[in-house]
This record gives C-alpha cells, sequence and structure tokens, in this order.
C-alpha cells in the first residue's frame, strides 16, 4: 500500500470517477486504448481533471488544444464546458485528428462543439484572432514547445489561461541530472514564464505535472 506522497499522489488520481462525466461508459479508457496502440502516452487522470477544473473556472468559451493525443483530454475539456462553448484541437498527424473525432463521435459530442484541424500548430496560430480564447492547452513535449507557448499568449485573453500538460516530463524536470534537449527546453519555458509579470503562474503535480499561466487582466 502506497503511503506518503505517493499515496496523496494515487489519492489524486483516482479522486475523480471519469465515468460520471460521460453518458457513454467507458469511452475516455477506449480512446486512451486507441492512443497506446499506436504509441501515443496516455493523459493521466489527474492533470486531465486539473485542466477540466480551469475550463470551469474560466466559463471558458473559446478553447484551442495544441497535440490533440488521442482524444482522452479532449473529452474531460469538453464535458466541463457550456453549450455555447467550442474546442479546437489542432494536431499536425492525420491518425492524432481522427482518433479524437472517433472519440468525441462515441462520447456523443456534437461535432460543431469540437473543431479539429490538422496542421502545423504554429501556422494555425497565426491565423487566430489575437486576443480572443480563453483558453490554451500545450503539452510540454511538443518540440517548438518555447515557439507554441509565445504563439498561445498572443492570442490568450486577458484573465484567460494558458495550461502546459505534461509538464514535470516524466518526473525529469525535478532531476538535476536530467539534460536532454527537451527537458532543458522545458525548463527555460517554465523558467520564463515564472518570470513574466503579467502571468500569474503555478504549478501542480497532478498527473505528469501541469503548469498555469494566467494572463493578467488589463
Amino acid at each position: 500500500m502506497a503511503t506518503g506522497k505517493l499515496a496523496s499522489w494515487t489519492l489524486s488520481e483516482e479522486f475523480l470517477d471519469e465515468e460520471r462525466l460521460f453518458a457513454v461508459p467507458g469511452v475516455c479508457e477506449r480512446a486512451r486504448e486507441r492512443g497506446s496502440a499506436i504509441g501515443l502516452p496516455p493523459v493521466l487522470a489527474g492533470s486531465a481533471a486539473h485542466a477540466r477544473s480551469v475550463v470551469a473556472l474560466l466559463g471558458a468559451r473559446a478553447i484551442v488544444q495544441v497535440g490533440a493525443g488521442a482524444g482522452a483530454l479532449s473529452l474531460y475539456l469538453a464535458s466541463a464546458m457550456g453549450s455555447d462553448a467550442t474546442l479546437t484541437a489542432i494536431d499536425s498527424e492525420p491518425e492524432n485528428v481522427r482518433l479524437v473525432r472517433e472519440a468525441c463521435t462515441e462520447a456523443k459530442i456534437p461535432e460543431a462543439r469540437v473543431r479539429t484541424i490538422n496542421a502545423q500548430p504554429l501556422e494555425v496560430f497565426t491565423r487566430l484572432t489575437r486576443g480572443a480564447y480563453d483558453m490554451i492547452v500545450v503539452n510540454a513535449s511538443e518540440p517548438k514547445l518555447d515557439a507554441l507557448v509565445e504563439g498561445a499568449l498572443n492570442i490568450l485573453r486577458s484573465g484567460g489561461a494558458l495550461v502546459v500538460m505534461n509538464v514535470m516530463h516524466h518526473d525529469r524536470l525535478g532531476n538535476p541530472t536530467a539534460n536532454d534537449p527537451q527537458t532543458i527546453r522545458i525548463r527555460e519555458v517554465v523558467a520564463g514564464l515564472n518570470e513574466r509579470e503579467d502571468l500569474v503562474v503555478s504549478m501542480s503535480p497532478a498527473g505528469d505535472g501541469v503548469l498555469t499561466a494566467v494572463k493578467a487582466r488589463l
């Protein structure tokens, strides 16, 4: 039996019963399984629940998810959206976009509420309206994380939130001996966000870590 910090982490991972979130039983787990079958790492329940709570807290109506994955995180985000909200999931891999659409169809989420775009996220960002989005979700494993974060902040409204998933990077972020290029890149991005005076930043150990940066209201 887990004790101490591990027990606390386990409790936070198992706290939310995701079966209560969707009308179709097992839809989220099946999305994870389809992703695992093509080598996509599963989104952990604790971090997905954290992101979901940010949607509800903001009353987010315009959400962008960069790196669509297999659809499990999209399901979590959509489950907290109001009837007038839209999630735009962007991924450069057509198979990932297909999996998101499959997961949303299975969960009976109306197609108009989750829009999928198969394209390079940075290219899409240039076509999105500056300051028009309530919430941007980015995965820390993205190879151009620094540019994506900067682009996300440009299209985020005042009072909106940037959420960086998997920011602990398989527990490497806090390991001083981990010096692979992606870990170094994440450290630099995290440090840069933490130094900005126009952001209110916090980091949670939920899942594989979640960083939330709220853009200060003007």
